[in-house]
């Protein structure tokens, strides 16, 4: 997939330097972020189940460029 190529390409650095610096990036940012509603309800169950039954009700969308 070239999206690092492209993200590299886009700052003028290579696509490996883009690829470690997204991934540098990414660790910080999971850790000052909280995780999904969904990872933060798993420990309560009555929550967790509402969640879920709400969620039902959604379509679910999947950008599928990065998929094989």
């Amino acid at each position: 997939m070239p999206t690092f190529e492209v993200l590299g390409f886009h700052f003028g650095i290579w696509k490996t330097e883009a690829k470690d610096t997204f991934h540098y990036w990414l660790e910080i940012l999971r850790d000052i972020f909280p995780p999904s509603l969904l990872k933060q309800l798993e420990k309560h169950d009555s929550d967790y189940a509402m969640a879920i039954e709400l969620l039902t009700k959604f379509h679910l969308i999947v950008d599928s460029m990065e998929q094989p």
